[in-house]
């Protein structure tokens, strides 16, 4: 009963919402009453038509931000930078409603009210997330059952992603093909002629189709019969480029086009507001942070081993031009004349006691901070590779230049998503390209903090790939 509660819990979002706006408010009324007066302004009437107001902007803001969409399958961190962005959004909208009506409501408590309720906000969600995870996880009846139509690879690589991602809350009882592949632990249901009888014995309540080709013929069945069961389908035209093509709808006359290779930051506006937010952000660190932490790291390095401070590498950027990338210096100096480019591994002796932990906690990689103000890399985007690994893999991988569409990043979203540090194989290399391309055909704004609220998380959690 607990656990069916918090589904509804989840599914009452908006409720749940009004009524931690109505605590936000009138809890900033007592707070500034009993101590902050001076600081924070309350409204000596028109209280409940300014709460009013506020139930009414954030609505607004949350349909605009999509907030309610259903987000237990995604990244915790995704969900905050859409409350950040709906408060945002509120915000502007009180503001102006109060402007145009010459209200003497003063703005700092308007903002007081919105960031204490984004943060309840967070919490609570945090908390009803993590129950809806520990309930999927312990009672799979919970949990949407979920077959699977496609082959062996595809099935497998699905199966596996879904059974790490239990908190997904879907249920993959098994696969429909033309054969058993005998996948280990999923069971083979029948042939996809069955799939209706399959359907009904098993009550299976989602389908996910992934094939390296359908035709119109085949998506008309699956959709068909699906839609007679009253059972929702999800297609995946071919599993392993499912990542590397975006595209937009176009209109000529009347015929509609799709415009693939389409990119967000092919958008002059795009561009203009994500090198205004690089040039704020790296000149904010470098003028608050780098000041005080880089004289220090480099002594540091002095003390603790021979050599220079910073070490240079060639490295491949924007449209494939070459680059410097500056690093502080974490190994010791080659001394046997070798310039053969060769993987850091775990526990690599090249690797100084000092070097270990400046990589543990990515301060090596901070001086690029200066490339991202001269505009050579960005704060966020795909990492740059060395010649030798770009050379190897262009002529391995299919699509791999286009990573090279962005400016590289000091962080990206393959690196929140673990696949950074050694590539011990070409699907790792594969799996890095394909968070890439992700990255570079979905950008936005939110996106990019998104990631970079993740890359600090990840800081402090740890990572088992950083060394």
């Amino acid at each position: 009963m607990a656990k069916l509660w918090t589904m509804k819990l989840y599914k009452m979002r908006r409720f749940l919402d009004v009524l931690i706006l109505i605590l936000s408010f009138y809890s900033i009324q007592i707070i500034a009453v009993k101590g902050l007066a001076a600081f924070i302004p309350t409204p000596q009437k028109n209280q409940t038509l300014l709460l009013v107001i506020l139930i009414f902007t954030w609505f607004v803001s949350a349909i605009f931000t999509k907030l309610y969409k259903d987000r237990v399958s995604n990244n915790f961190v995704e969900e905050i930078v859409i409350v950040l962005n709906a408060g945002i959004i509120q915000f502007i909208l009180v503001a102006a409603i109060l402007f145009i009506s010459k209200s003497t409501i003063d703005a700092i408590f308007i903002a007081a009210v919105i960031v204490l309720f984004g943060l309840l906000q967070v919490l609570v969600k945090y908390l009803i997330r993590k129950k809806i995870h520990w309930s999927f996880f312990n009672d799979q009846t919970l949990s949407q059952k979920l077959i699977l139509i496609g082959t062996a690879s595809s099935i497998q690589k699905l199966s596996e992603t879904l059974t790490t991602h239990f908190y997904y809350g879907y249920n993959c009882i098994g696969y429909v093909s033309e054969q058993d592949f005998n996948i280990p632990d999923l069971q083979w249901l029948g042939t996809t002629d069955s799939l209706a009888a399959v359907i009904d014995t098993h009550q299976v309540q989602k389908v996910i189709v992934s094939l390296p080709s359908l035709t119109e013929t085949s998506i008309r069945y699956y959709l068909e019969t699906c839609d007679a069961k009253n059972v929702k389908t999800l297609i995946v035209p071919n599993y392993e480029q499912f990542t590397s093509t975006t595209f937009e709808i176009d209109q000529i006359g009347l015929i509609p086009v799709l415009n693939l290779r389409s990119l967000p930051l092919d958008k002059y506006e795009n561009e203009l507001w994500k090198r205004i937010f690089d040039i704020v952000f790296s000149a904010a660190f470098l003028i608050f942070i780098a000041t005080w932490l880089f004289p220090l790291v480099a002594l540091l390095i002095k003390l603790t081993s021979k050599g220079p401070v910073f070490f240079v590498q060639e490295r491949w950027g924007f449209n494939n031009t070459k680059m410097n990338c500056y690093k502080f210096r974490t190994m010791y100096v080659n001394t046997n004349g070798s310039d053969k480019f060769e993987h850091t591994v775990k526990n690599d002796p090249r690797v100084t006691p000092l070097g270990k932990w400046l990589r543990t906690w990515s301060i090596d990689e901070m001086p690029q901070f200066w490339s991202v103000l001269i505009g050579t890399m960005s704060v966020v985007g795909p990492r740059p590779h060395v010649t030798p690994q770009n050379v190897e893999y262009l002529q391995k991988i299919d699509s791999y230049l286009l990573r090279h569409q962005v400016k590289p990043g000091l962080t990206g979203w393959a690196q929140v998503n673990g696949a950074r540090g050694e590539m011990p194989d070409i699907q790792h290399m594969q799996t890095r390209l394909n968070y890439d391309l992700y990255y570079i055909h979905r950008w936005s704004f939110w996106l990019d903090l998104q990631i970079i609220l993740q890359t600090i998380v990840n800081l402090f959690k740890g990572d088992v790939h950083a060394y």
